[in-house]
């Protein structure tokens, strides 16, 4: 099957590139913003898929400057009580979201890259969640360090990803479950959504 290239204008493909990057972030699944935007759960999916030639609107962009707002909020409330000093980027208007520079008027292809280059760990992981098959089967913390570092080309410890290994297998948002390998480790591997009737 042919597949379709889409071709949008480079100020269009950075805003979806740069929303992407701030939800992952921030640990925000696509489905929990299309909720919040009252549209189908794979609204975000859509816009974020190169298979897709949907892109955002300002009026949409506004909306999401809202949410990430809100969630950003929350997560800094959660460093504080977890006695973590990391501060984080509280507060986002649209402008967040468009270039500092002037970007050329030529159309170009919709390639969104599965894990946004010179990304942090948080994002690096979720990134690894959403967007490949990596966790199809059970990982170890190692396997994970190491497959992040090879992406990024960097040198994070086991203690980079614990936070967001927790977030991730906790909470509202759990998209990973724990179980023991042979050897009595701790691996992740993706949790199966429950089907919809």
């Amino acid at each position: 099957m042919k597949k379709n290239n889409w071709f949008l204008m480079p100020i269009e493909l950075y805003i979806i590139i740069k929303i992407r990057a701030i939800r992952l972030d921030l640990g925000i699944t696509a489905e929990e913003i299309s909720l919040f935007l009252e549209k189908n759960p794979k609204y975000i999916g859509h816009i974020e898929s190169n298979a897709h030639n949907a892109k955002y609107n300002d009026e949409i962009l506004s909306s999401i400057a809202l949410y990430l707002t809100e969630r950003a909020k929350e997560k800094q409330k959660e460093f504080i009580k977890e006695n973590d000093s990391t501060i984080i980027k509280t507060e986002y208007n649209i402008y967040d979201f468009y270039p500092t520079e002037i970007l050329s008027d030529e159309k170009v292809i919709k390639e969104i890259p599965p894990i946004p280059s010179g990304s942090g760990p948080a994002p690096t992981l979720n990134a690894l969640i959403e967007a490949t098959d990596f966790f199809k089967k059970a990982r170890t913390l190692k396997e994970i360090v190491e497959k992040a570092n090879k992406e990024q080309s960097q040198n994070w410890e086991a203690s980079n990803f614990t936070r967001s290994l927790e977030r991730a297998v906790k909470g509202k948002n759990k998209r990973l479950k724990v179980i023991l390998n042979d050897n009595g480790l701790n691996t992740y591997i993706l949790l199966k959504k429950p089907k919809k009737d």
